[in-house]
Formats: structure tokens, sequence, C-alpha cells
């Protein structure tokens, strides 16, 4: 229910569709076939003969908002509009009316739009009702009706095995077949890499388009080499029909059609999306494009209506809530799936088998006091006192290089790695830390082992026609070995690759298992060979180097995704809540003024070609008359107008950080904070002095008086709301330059040796699960930490444990580690089964709220803090409990917990979390 005080009670029916509803309909329909105010009653919709209001509204007549017509001016469908603060499903009832009689007149089904200006609601042919994006094309429309009187039935028309053949691959399309007969709109496929998902897409499209459920179709990734294989491999191959290239430019005149996100989403003003009505596309198959940068907030799930297939290899256990929830798998588990452990089984792809490497330099890292006198010269060449350095070993390649460190991992590859007959390695990926990184191992390479030189070869984006390497290394002996960083991590398709070198940690789960994806081909997919250890392929070699603790392969076998995503707050956003949250507090005139003209400026600079803000354009417009009222209207730019900011994506991410911690600024000077200010102070005039060092550039030579003078004590001393805004003027566009002194990389050649080495196998499970025992069950009836969960109090994360330790005296599995690796679900969720209960809300959430609320609190975090605590957030779901040496530890500790907490607050976090009740 809407505030009274809100804008929205302000806008009546009549601006509602002056404003937002018609000139949505004039983008897509002519005049001609748009007739407002039909009454239904004295109008002849067989004959056409249509009678509009005049006015005058007689008791017991019924009138239809909008009647959208055919080409040959027949009803095609209905509109229904209500005021802006009115829910759009009031007028169900009353639409559904006067469809219905215009269905029985004429014995034709009359969809149905309902609206409130901004947002769209569609009732379909088949009577199903979803939001949409907006209002379809008459076209659209029109073919959508031809579709839905000529559909036959998928089950019966079954699966063109002349594009798929494996077993598996035609059960899933005939899941596909079974899932979208029964009306379901969305639908997610696993399919782990190289089974086939591409050939999987192009089955279920030809069932569609055979059977008329579809007629446009979108095929859509984020990689472009992904793209340019649904079109070659995919389309072309398997169909007769054009496959349009969206990214050679905008059209509409063919029916299959493929490309980019980033090209749909074009840039602010040419958004190539928008040019296309919501219901242009019948289909749109997403590549793992559901989790692009390039549209952070899912804009075109949410504009296009029609059916939707997510493509992933994203295993299921590390596969995130909002994943499934966005194509609507609400159980927790995809619409179809062949994962990579069945694939195996089935012996279509090859399992891998791993050596986990660790080693002392990248292990415990580098203490300069430990050093040669030597190395301890060459370290203060560098301008770093030896005996103060601390380096860790995750910070190989950010902070410290040490090419002893590479050349001892490429001797123990040479010593591990699979061989072809004469000697040479098989085709290999290193997966290295940076550019600069794979630089130093071709050197090193070429080094110790000059007789490889040519076999060794770096292929990075960075250098001109990478692409030519690509291709021999795909195609020709040499390269054997390729020094990659993120060019051969997806989208190439090599199957006698044998070997994958990590010397990098990966986190996310969607890249690591892409990387994997380079190996798992099996033998029969090879041509050659020769390349191929013994001329055969049974698996494939990793080799996985510990960095700071954290193995590639552990970490991903134990990962398992949270129930929801972790939320990274958009910091345009964060900005923009901030300065809002300002107007709340007391400020004189010149304060009000100064940061009302920061909010103004963020919403002028808002993307009005885009669909979601023009449908908030006669708020933003009332909110724009009454510049320096706006604390009358902190609800509506909170609820309404922040979430438009969300979906900024411009603007350096220097200066943003930099606007972000300076406005911090603002809340000191009204909470008399000197401390703060003192900190932020230096803050500012390290950053300016940095800024003053780029004095070549013309733009910081025209500024230096200024930014001197914000350096200096007297622009610090009664500091003002103008003199920040003036830091956030001036100084802000600057920081673009700013380069940090860390960008400066040590050279420390320490002697590095191998501390361990362990054998890993990839398992192939039978997917049995955990069953409890009668005993099991009987102790946790009896049980009084158990009773505290069945009966939703929860418990503490002492109490889980103690219940844990007694558990695995009954049977020694049950551990919270074995239940969630193995079985995939929440140790509380486990109980709860074994319990009899059931709760609306699930563990993970529970714990999210809390912690939320417990440690999150009401008062104010830095961005990194927040960083921290996100992180924080998820190890706690995941593990149950927190304690002091998770901020030392990987993932949470990439974040640098001690530099933006001090020891007692992570403590005080560590005790909050103990307290909070779980169930």
């Amino acid at each position: 229910m809407k505030l009274p005080d809100t804008l929205d009670s302000e806008i009546n029916e009549e601006e509602t569709r002056e404003k937002l509803i018609d000139p949505e309909i004039a983008k897509w329909w002519l005049k001609p076939y748009v007739k407002e105010e039909v009454n239904i009653i004295k109008s002849d919709f067989k004959r056409k003969s249509y009678v509009i209001a005049d006015g005058v509204y007689k008791s017991g007549e019924k009138y239809i908002d909008y009647l959208l017509l055919d080409e040959d001016l027949s009803p095609l469908a209905i509109i229904e509009a209500k005021r802006y603060a009115k829910h759009p499903e009031e007028g169900r009832i009353q639409a559904r009316t006067y469809a219905k009689d215009i269905e029985n007149e004429m014995g034709i089904i009359i969809p149905i739009f309902l609206t409130n200006g901004k947002e769209w609601k569609f009732i379909d042919f088949d009577g199903q009702e979803r939001k949409v994006g907006g209002l379809f094309s008459q076209k659209d429309l029109s073919r959508r009706r031809k579709l839905h009187t000529e559909r036959r039935d998928l089950i019966k028309y079954g699966v063109n095995t002349g594009i798929v053949d494996r077993k598996k691959s035609v059960t899933i399309v005939e899941i596909l077949n079974k899932h979208f007969s029964e009306g379901c709109q969305r639908a997610l496929v696993h399919m782990a890499t190289g089974t086939g998902k591409t050939r999987v897409a192009m089955a279920i499209c030809d069932s569609l388009l055979e059977c008329n459920y579809i007629r446009n179709a979108l095929f859509i990734a984020d990689r472009s080499v992904l793209v340019t294989q649904a079109k070659t491999k995919g389309f072309e191959k398997h169909f007769e029909d054009t496959t349009v290239d969206l990214r050679d430019g905008f059209t509409k005149t063919a029916s299959l059609y493929v490309t980019t996100v980033q090209t749909l989403m074009g840039k602010k003003g040419s958004r190539m999306y928008t040019r296309f009505s919501p219901g242009f596309f019948d289909l749109i198959i997403f590549d793992e494009a559901h989790r692009s940068y390039y549209d952070k907030n899912n804009v075109l799930m949410d504009y296009f209506d029609g059916l939707m297939i997510g493509l992933t290899a994203t295993p299921r256990s590390n596969e995130s809530k909002s994943t499934y929830d966005l194509f609507d798998c609400n159980d927790g588990a995809p619409t179809a799936e062949y994962s990579y452990n069945d694939a195996v089984k089935d012996g279509i792809l090859v399992p891998y088998v791993a050596k986990i490497i660790e080693t002392k330099i990248l292990t415990e890292g580098i203490s300069g006091r430990d050093l040669s006198d030597d190395l301890k010269d060459k370290i203060r060449k560098q301008e770093e006192n030896p005996e103060e350095l601390e380096l860790e070993g995750a910070e190989f390649d950010q902070i410290f290089m040490d090419d002893k460190t590479n050349e001892l991992i490429i001797h123990e590859f040479m010593r591990l790695c699979y061989k072809s007959d004469e000697g040479l390695p098989c085709k290999t990926i290193f997966f290295c830390a940076s550019i600069d990184h794979a630089v130093h191992m071709k050197k090193v390479f070429d080094k110790v082992y000059p007789r490889l030189s040519k076999y060794v070869q770096v292929i990075t984006s960075d250098i001109y026609r990478y692409e030519d390497e690509v291709r021999r290394f795909e195609h020709e002996s040499e390269p054997r070995i390729a020094l990659s960083v993120g060019v051969l991590d997806t989208g190439i398709d090599i199957p006698e690759i044998c070997n994958l070198v990590f010397v990098k940690p990966v986190f996310s789960p969607v890249r690591f298992w892409q990387m994997i994806g380079r190996g798992t081909r099996n033998q029969k997919s090879c041509t050659h060979l020769e390349w191929l250890p013994n001329r055969t392929k049974e698996n494939f070699l990793i080799l996985d180097f510990v960095i700071g603790g954290h193995s590639n392969v552990e970490f991903h076998k134990d990962f398992k995704a949270t129930t929801g995503d972790i939320i990274k707050i958009n910091p345009i956003a964060l900005i923009f809540s901030n300065r809002v949250g300002l107007l709340g507090k007391s400020l004189d005139k010149e304060q009000n003024e100064i940061i009302s003209r920061r909010i103004i400026e963020m919403i002028d600079d808002l993307d009005y070609d885009a669909p979601h803000v023009q449908r908030k354009k006669i708020m933003i417009d009332k909110i724009k008359k009454n510049p320096f009222s706006l604390s009358t209207y902190i609800n509506d730019l909170h609820t309404e107008i922040a979430p438009l900011v969300a979906f900024s994506c411009g603007g350096d991410p220097k200066v943003v950080a930099f606007i972000l911690k300076v406005e911090e600024l603002y809340s000191y000077i009204l909470e008399n904070n000197f401390e703060g200010i003192g900190e932020l102070k230096e803050y500012v005039i390290e950053v300016a002095t940095n800024i003053l060092q780029k004095d070549s550039l013309h733009e910081v030579r025209d500024n230096k008086t200024k930014i001197v003078s914000m350096m200096q004590d007297k622009f610090w001393e009664g500091l003002t709301f103008s003199k920040v805004d003036l830091l956030v003027k001036e100084l802000a566009p600057l920081v673009k330059y700013y380069e940090p002194e860390k960008g400066r990389k040590l050279q420390i050649d320490a002697p590095d040796e191998i501390r361990g080495v362990r054998d890993f196998e990839f398992e192939i499970h039978d997917g049995a699960e955990i069953k409890p025992g009668s005993d099991v069950t009987d102790f946790l009836e009896s049980n009084p930490i158990a009773k505290k969960i069945s009966l939703g109090e929860g418990v503490t994360s002492e109490e889980l444990m103690k219940l844990e330790k007694q558990l695995t005296e009954i049977r020694s599995d049950i551990t919270i580690e074995n239940i969630q690796k193995k079985s995939g679900v929440d140790y509380l969720e486990f109980l709860r089964k074994l319990l009899g209960v059931s709760f609306e809300i699930s563990p993970a959430k529970v714990m999210r709220n809390q912690f939320r609320k417990e440690v999150f609190g009401d008062g104010y975090r830095t961005t990194q803090q927040q960083n921290v605590l996100e992180i924080a957030e998820s190890v706690f779901i995941q593990k149950k409990s927190l304690v002091i040496g998770d901020f030392g530890q990987m993932p949470i500790s990439q974040e640098r917990p001690l530099e933006v907490f001090k020891p007692e607050e992570l403590q005080d976090i560590v005790e909050k979390c103990s307290k909070i009740k779980m169930y």
C-alpha cells in the first residue's frame, strides 16, 4: 500500500495516460489502430464498427480504455489503465469482462494489458498473467496470435535427432518440450562444458519453431567468441533461415538472431534493445549471459517477454538462488541437467586428476629480515626497508614477483606434466596471474628450457593478432604451452589439451568450471592423437599451485552457493542514497542547497531513453520543479528514484570511490567528528599529492593551484559543506589520474622450495543421499538443542557445534562439512528434514536477516567495510560460525579486513555472530 505522503497520490489517471501510457502506445502503434474509450455495449466488433465515448457516460454502459486493432481493423488486444498510484491488477476483473464480451461475440481470444504507466502486466492468449517490459507492437501481437492459433503438440513432435543424437541430450530436449508444453515460460539447463549445450539449444529451438511456439529467436552471450560459435555451429548449421548478427547493426528483417549482451545494452542514448518491442523475440537463449557484467540488473530479462532458456556449465551446488529464481526454478534445481559427474560416468567427458602443490613462498610469503644480504640490498635499491618487509603468499604478482618461484613452478610442471611420445609436454594452458606474470613465465621458460622456447607462447589480449596464435595452438603442434590470462578461459575447443596449470586463485565458480572445461573433452573428440600421452586420453592433469592457502580444486569442490547472492550495492546508488539521507538531518539553507543541487544533478544524469526511467518521468518532473524542497520527497527519492540510479554504470570507478569516501565529511561536519575529518584530510592529501606528480598532463597543470590549496591546513580549518563540495567539483574529476603506489611491483627473487604435493582425483558419485538411521532420529527427538530448531526458536553457533559433535558420535559422517559437500543441502535444512519440520524461510535467509540486523546494524559503513562484511556473511552462512581466524583466511582476507577494521571491531563482529540464532 502506498503511503499518502508520496508523489504517487498526486498523479491522476488523466496525467498517467497522457504522460506515460500514450507515449508508450505511440512508440509501437499508429493512431488509426488505437481506439480510446470504446463503448463495448454499442460497438459491433464483428463489423469492426466502434463507438467512441462522447464524454457523456450513461449508467450500465462499459468502456474499454484502449482497444488495439490488427491491420484489418479487427480487435487484437485491450489495455486497461489505472492511475499511477494504483496497482495494475485492480483493473483485471473489468478487463477480463470486456475481453470475454468480445470473445463471445467474435469467437477469438483477446489478450489484455494492465498498466498504471510504470508497470505493465500481460494476460496472454492462454490466460497466463505475467509482468512485461511494456506494450507489444502490432506486428508482434499479431504474430503471437497466429502462433497460438497454429500451435502443434511439442510432445508428439519429439526431438530432431539430426541435431542431437546423444541419449542424454535427447532426454534434455524431451524434458524441455514437456516443460514448455505445460505453459512454463522459463527454463534453466545445466550442462557441463563439452556435453553439447549449443546443440541442445538448437534442438529445442527446432522443436519450438516446428510446433509454432516461436518465430523470432535470439541467442545471446557476453563473449563474442560464444556468439560466433552459436551462429556458425548453431543456427547456420541447422536452419535454412538467414541468421542475423546484431553486432553488425540493428535490423528486424530476420527470424534468427545472435548478439552479445553489450551490443543490445549499448550506451546511454543508444540502447539497441529499446528499438525492439518487448514482444519481438518469442525465444531468448542466454548462454551464461544472465549473469553478465554488462547487464548486472537483468534489464534484458525484465524488458523482453517470451520463452527464455538459460544455459550454464556451473554445477548445481555452485549456482546461486538468484539464478534459479530468474528462471522460475523454485525447487533449487535446474529444469534439466547433465552434470560433469554424469558425463564422466557416461564416457562423454574425461575426469581430472590433480596435484595440489605448495611452495614455501606462495604459501608463507617472504619475510625481509630472513633474506640474504644480497637480496636485502636489491630490496633497498627498490626503496624498501627489508627489515620491515613482510609479504604474504597471496600478494604474489600483486605486490611482489619472484622469478625463483616461477622457475620452481616450471621445473615442477616439467616433472609432473603429461607428455606426448616425443617427450614434449602435451597441449597445456598456464592460467597466469596477470599479463606481466605471463611475460615473466615466458622469460624463465626460455632461460631454463631454451629448447622449448618455440613451444611456449604468451597468448594475451594485449598482443596484436593474438588470435593467430590461438589458431596455431588449436591446429598445429606448436605451441604446446600457452601462457594465458583470460583469453583461453572459455570459448575455445581444443580437445587435445591434457594439462591445466593454475598459478592464480579463482574464486568464481562460473569461471573455474569454464577453465576446467578446457581439458574435459574425450579421446573421440581428438584429431591429433600424437599430441596425447601414449596416444590416449583417459583423463587430464591439473597442477594447482596453492597461493596464500587457497587451492582452487579444493575450494570449488567444497564450495556451495548460499541461497542468496552477496548483494553488491552500486557505488553510484550509494552516493545518491547517502545524499538523500543527509536531507533528513538538520541542514542550514546553504547545506541544503549544496546537497539538493548534487541530487538533482544525479537525477538529470539518468538514462531517459531507458523504459524504466521513462515510466517515472512524471514523478521526476515534479521533484525537479522543487529542487530546494527535496526534504519533502525523501521517501520517493529512496523508494522510486534510487533504484533508477542503481542502473547507472558510468563514471570512472576511482572517481566514484573518491566521491563516496570524501562525502563522509558531510556527516562528520554535522557530528563535529574531528577525528574522522582528520583521517579523511590525510587521505585527500595523499590522493592530491599523487595527482600532482602527473603535472605533464595539462589538466593537472591547469588546476595545480587549486589542488595545492586543498592540501593546506587553512582549507581544512572550519571545514564547511561548500569546501567539501569543492573537493567533489574540482579534485574528484582528476582522481582518474591517481595511481596507487602499490602499482610498483617489487622484484624479489628469493629461493623457493616445494613444501608438499597432494594427489586429488575427481570422485564419481553415484548420487546416493545420506539416509538417517533410526538411532539418529531417536536421538534428535529427545535432544533439547534439536528441539529449539524444530520449534523455530533457533540455536547459536556453539549449540549447533555441540549438536554436530553429538551426532558424529552416532554416525561419523554427519558433519556440517560432509552433509553440505556430499548432499548439497544446507546442514540446518538437513536437520529440519530429519526432525520432520519445515519453515517458509530458509536457514540461509534466517542467518542473513540476523546478520544484517546484528552486524550491519544501522551504523554507517564505508564501501571497503561493507565488502568485508558481505563476504564474512557468506562465510558465516556456509560454516554456521565465524571465528577471528576467518578474517585471515580466504575469501575474507582478500578484502584486507585488518586495514578497514580495528582488531577490537573484528572481535565485536565475531561476538555478535556467536549470539545469532539459526534454525
